[in-house]
């Protein structure tokens, strides 16, 4: 991708704000680590500072609200209407499983554009619910991506990659293109690494594949996201083309065993 610079500002896709690290199912393979992450809320002054200093540098097609799940956030009205006030990208998208849909306020309806609904094997949706959804987005002409999440890409690694491997996976990811976020005031080209440093030793290694916004102009974004060289999350990763695999929940021994893997490779 070019990313253009226009008025100051980096052309992308979208940006992605996790307002949430945990959620209310235990999906394997979740990309954002959510069933063995603790129970993490965003403040709102601080998702008013990110998307500030952020909107300064990058113009996103569209903003992404999502999680964890962020719809478990209670302060989820806050936070839409405050994105909605900045207005980040032309859209803004919210991005959930749906099953506490129905407690989605009106003034929320009233700041999205975009509803992305992860349609899960176990548990699935009811179809009342299904329905109520759909009519009241076609009421408020907000439209609605139902995806269906049968399989997920197993993006986890049992062993850290060798150098050659980790510059394969993100010479190949699509994930950096789609997936950049901001968080704590860095603008990540990928979602993994604000959650691995969430397990390391040294959290600062991996913060370090980000950008500070603050101080980062869109000369400084491009080229972190059209860099080369693979970020220290790589050597983590399987990347955006890994296997798939059959959508399940983990038990609590299994999220127990994953939390521990995790830790272990991003000892020092």
């Amino acid at each position: 991708m070019d990313y253009p610079i226009v008025d100051g500002r980096v052309q992308t896709r979208a940006l992605e704000y996790h307002i949430t690290d945990h959620c209310n199912l235990r999906c394997d393979h979740c990309c954002s680590f959510s069933p063995i992450l603790k129970k993490w809320l965003a403040d709102p002054a601080a998702f008013r500072e990110d998307l500030l200093a952020v909107r300064r540098v990058v113009r996103p097609s569209f903003l992404k609200i999502v999680g964890g799940e962020p719809l478990l956030h209670p302060q989820l009205e806050e936070l839409l209407a405050i994105a909605h006030e900045l207005q980040v990208g032309a859209r803004i998208q919210l991005t959930t499983n749906g099953l506490l849909l129905r407690q989605l306020s009106s003034r929320s309806w009233d700041c999205i554009q975009m509803l992305s609904v992860s349609l899960y094997p176990e548990p699935s949706l009811p179809r009342d619910l299904i329905r109520h959804v759909a009519r009241e987005a076609a009421r408020r002409n907000v439209e609605v991506s139902w995806k269906m999440q049968d399989k997920f890409t197993c993006l986890d690694r049992s062993s850290l990659a060798t150098p050659a491997e980790a510059a394969s996976t993100f010479a190949g990811c699509w994930i950096r293109h789609r997936c950049n976020s901001i968080k704590d005031g860095r603008f990540y080209s990928c979602t993994r690494p604000q959650y691995i440093r969430k397990f390391a030793a040294d959290p600062q290694r991996f913060a370090s594949d980000g950008v500070p916004v603050l101080t980062a102009d869109a000369a400084r974004i491009r080229q972190h996201l059209t860099q080369s060289e693979p970020l220290h999350s790589c050597f983590l990763c399987n990347g955006g083309d890994a296997p798939l695999d059959t959508h399940r929940q983990l038990t609590p021994q299994a999220i127990g065993a994953k939390r521990n893997l995790l830790v272990t490779l991003t000892a020092p």
